[in-house]
């Protein structure tokens, strides 16, 4: 079987359809730190600030590198090297800056906590935020709540700071309006994911040249399936991707997700909506995102998951179509879920202290963060009032000098940053609220020490990145592959992640009970 992509693709995958929606911006403009006038006048310290951009990435940074500078350097005394980079080269380029000593102070992990924590690249935090980081400690407890830096602490140390904003991410099917009406159902008939091969049936039949499911809008070769089985069974990964070490439920005991009924009941459904002509027949292969197909009209539907409720007006905008959402599975909560998207100062930063300042306005200052995220008022965008932006008359996110917007799931706080003109705020409200009423794993905060198990984890990494896209994609046969695939795991090492993951289980466990 060919290799594709594979689970790193598929992460990322997650990581950015939790990051599509801007969020607007409270109307206060907090201030990070109340000496800012004092330390101003101080030693200006310089710092590089690196940023994944999902929007285009311009060629000059120079004005809006100015005016973040203007800002940071007259409240904390802090000068921003501000670098810019596509999702594709960001883990790239700052790892080789890591690994040869080139300057590099703040950085985020898309996925790779642990692996950056392993390998001692990230500064430990918890003695300069009492001090430097008081306000960003505060907002992401009256956000999300008093736990979250769990998320990010191991062997008692704070290497983190997860960004701030609607974090639980309900599996939606996002859908064709249009498409839905013309085949005669009513969005009601929607109500979980049951319900969809009847909904698939009568717009194929209605249309048949329309593909009625497709992969995600970011990864081509993901359908959503292990996000919605993740959170309709609540199933926590337990902080590896690798899913061969995972709890089903709250009974303690690890196991292999894919040898679980959860998950060959997951992909027989997708072997029946693939053998019903239901995807496309290349799905573990394609390069064409499941946007792309419903925007040129081939495509009617995909799974993604997404916080608060207004994304259907967003991808609307996007897609050029008339989208709508519904929400089909619920979303759990696993230490994943939070610390997948953290903000880390490097071990090699000899700015360590102006890194936590940084982070701290980053979180907390309502013009900085939208600086970051729209650039220059008048030029980049205009308000249309306290909570709400557009782009200037003529203009879009693609020919405006700068937009970061597409990055908002991971700049800061989402409750100070400005929304799209259309969307309601009541939105955010919802996402915030969401993140504390959400169910959460009983092992939230466990965090796996993957360093014994270095070689099995590479070595399974192989392995499902070689078997994984085209289960999801119901295009192989699940009654011979899943037993190959099980097979090709136990002989790369996973039963010793499963030991090494259940007793550091069992002792984090315990030590909760202390």
């Amino acid at each position: 079987m060919k290799s594709k992509k594979g689970l790193g693709s598929l992460l990322l995958s997650m990581v950015v359809c939790g990051s599509l929606l801007s969020a607007c911006g409270s109307n206060s403009n907090t201030k990070a730190n109340d000496s800012g006038n004092e330390e101003a006048n101080a030693k200006v310290a310089e710092i590089v600030f690196a940023l994944p951009s999902f929007n285009r990435i311009p060629d000059d940074l120079s004005k809006v590198t100015d005016a973040i500078n203007a800002i940071t350097t007259k409240k904390i005394g802090v000068k921003v090297d501000f670098r810019l980079y596509g999702p594709a080269d960001y883990a790239q380029k700052v790892n080789l800056a890591l690994q040869s000593g080139e300057k590099m102070d703040i950085f985020t992990t898309l996925g790779q906590f642990s692996n950056y924590v392993s390998k001692s690249q990230v500064a430990p935090l918890e003695e300069l935020l009492p001090e430097h980081g008081k306000e960003l400690t505060a907002i992401l407890e009256k956000d999300f709540g008093p736990d979250i830096l769990k998320t990010t602490t191991m062997d008692g140390h704070i290497y983190g700071i997860p960004v701030n904003k609607g974090m639980a991410l309900p599996t939606n099917i996002i859908y064709n309006a249009d498409m839905l009406a013309d085949a005669g159902i009513s969005a009601d008939a929607i109500q979980s994911v049951e319900d969809l091969p009847a909904v698939f049936a009568a717009v194929k039949k209605k249309s048949p040249d329309v593909i009625p499911f497709g992969p995600i809008n970011v990864n081509p070769t993901d359908t959503g399936l292990v996000n919605l089985m993740k959170g309709a069974s609540k199933v926590d990964y337990l902080t590896d991707t690798t899913g061969v070490g995972v709890v089903i439920g709250d009974n303690g005991k690890v196991v292999n997700f894919y040898e679980s009924d959860v998950f060959k009941n997951g992909i027989g459904m997708m072997r029946e909506w693939f053998n019903a002509g239901y995807l496309q027949k290349d799905t573990a292969t394609t390069t064409i995102t499941a946007m792309e197909m419903v925007s040129s009209g081939r495509g009617f539907s995909f799974l993604g998951g997404y916080s608060g409720k207004e994304v259907g007006r967003t991808l609307s905008a996007q897609a050029g179509k008339n989208v709508e959402t519904k929400r089909i599975a619920p979303f759990y909560f696993d230490t994943s879920a939070v610390n997948s998207v953290t903000w880390m100062v490097s071990s090699t930063s000899k700015e360590t202290e102006a890194s936590v300042k940084f982070l701290n306005m980053l979180y907390t200052d309502t013009e900085l963060i939208n600086t970051i995220l729209y650039g220059i008022e008048g030029e980049d965008y205009v308000k249309v009032d306290e909570h709400h932006v557009k782009f200037p008359e003529g203009k879009d996110a693609n020919t405006v000098s700068y937009t970061a917007m597409l990055s908002s799931g991971i700049v800061g706080s989402e409750s100070l940053q400005y929304q799209l003109e259309g969307i309601n705020w009541s939105d955010v409200e919802l996402k915030l609220q969401e993140n504390k009423d959400t169910e959460r794993s009983p092992y939230f905060g466990f965090i796996f020490d993957q360093s014994d198990v270095k070689t099995q984890m590479s070595a399974v990494n192989n392995v499902v990145n070689q078997f994984l896209p085209a289960l999801v994609s119901g295009s192989v046969d699940p009654d011979t592959i899943i037993a190959k695939f099980n097979s090709s795991l136990k002989d790369a090492g996973a039963q010793a992640i499963i030991d090494s993951k259940q007793e550091q289980l069992d002792q984090w466990i315990a030590a909760q009970k202390q």
